[in-house]
């Protein structure tokens, strides 16, 4: 039987084959070239990929700070415009607070002349109020006088004239008709006075009152108030006298005698009538050139001697 050998062992000790050895190491270096030039491309490529990115990246900021510079430029103006308007307005601020400063010292002004004109208003209201009370008490005192220097007067309405009239004649008839003995020395003066024509009434032509003149009305003066109040008295007694009692010819027409009023008390015996026929007063008489009335018998006489008497009718 035969003894197979085996392959000797190489001891760790021992030199390997160097022809093996050299190979390898050949292999070794060759690969070790081939991966240092690997090496290099990837740096160079880096390199550049590196500068590319450093250009982007300097190109952008480049930019940015063009952009910023141009936003800061266009806020600057913006600024400026603003700070330009900003002093318009505090110009326009300022010239208005001196307006209105203006205005306040003009408002006060007038505040104190308006307060002066009102003092002087209230002052000269009180005057003119004063005035006009002492207008209307003159007034009165006047109205009183002259009714009373007509107190001996009686008037005669309704006597039409005639071409040649005797005055002293009719007023002698009249007295005959109402049984009242009358003399020379009773009478002071006798004379017509003009009437002023009546406005918005008609007369017994139907006419216009407008269009027709009022007949002329006697006035009879006596020498004595009593003479002439008995002779009022008379006629009040006998009514109804007419242009035949006074010895006219021609057709009978009524005629009126009664106390000689001044036009203010005309008027206000005329409205006294008025309101005494609304509110139904029994008695509207004049006595010595006073307006009178009485609602009924037994009621108080009222006395109307100026307009704000005329309230007192109700």
């Amino acid at each position: 039987m035969s003894v197979q050998r085996s392959p000797p062992m190489v001891s760790a000790g021992s030199h390997p084959d160097l022809s093996k050895l050299r190979d390898e190491s050949t292999n070794i270096s060759f690969r070790k070239r081939k991966h240092i030039e690997c090496n290099c491309d990837h740096s160079e490529v880096l390199l550049e990929f590196q500068n590319k990115i450093m250009q982007t990246i300097t190109s952008t900021l480049e930019t940015q700070n063009q952009n910023i510079i141009t936003t800061l430029e266009s806020l600057r103006q913006d600024v400026n415009g603003f700070r330009h308007d900003l002093e318009t307005v505090n110009s326009k601020i300022l010239m208005l607070s001196d307006e209105q400063t203006c205005i306040k010292k003009d408002v006060s002004d007038l505040q104190s002349i308006n307060s002066i004109n009102n003092s002087k208003m209230q002052t000269v209201s009180h005057e003119l109020l004063a005035l006009q009370t002492t207008v209307a008490n003159l007034s009165d005192q006047l109205r009183v006088k002259e009714q009373q220097g007509r107190i001996n007067n009686l008037e005669i309405t309704g006597i039409p004239v005639t071409k040649g009239e005797n005055l002293i004649n009719i007023v002698h008839n009249i007295a005959k008709k109402i049984n009242f003995p009358i003399t020379t020395t009773d009478i002071d003066y006798i004379h017509r006075v003009r009437r002023f024509k009546a406005i918005n009434s008609s007369v017994n032509t139907g006419e216009s009152a407008s269009n027709v003149t009022p007949i002329p009305n006697i006035i009879v003066k006596f020498t004595q108030r009593k003479r002439k109040s008995d002779m009022l008295a008379a006629v009040r007694a006998r009514r109804g006298l007419t242009t035949a009692d006074a010895g006219l010819d021609g057709p009978a027409k009524p005629i009126f005698i009664n106390d000689h009023l001044t036009p203010q008390n005309k008027q206000l015996y005329k409205q006294a009538r008025l309101l005494a026929k609304e509110s139904d007063y029994k008695y509207v008489w004049l006595s010595d050139c006073k307006i009178l009335l009485k609602k009924n018998d037994t009621s108080k006489t009222l006395c109307v001697s100026s307009d704000t008497d005329l309230a007192k009718i109700k």
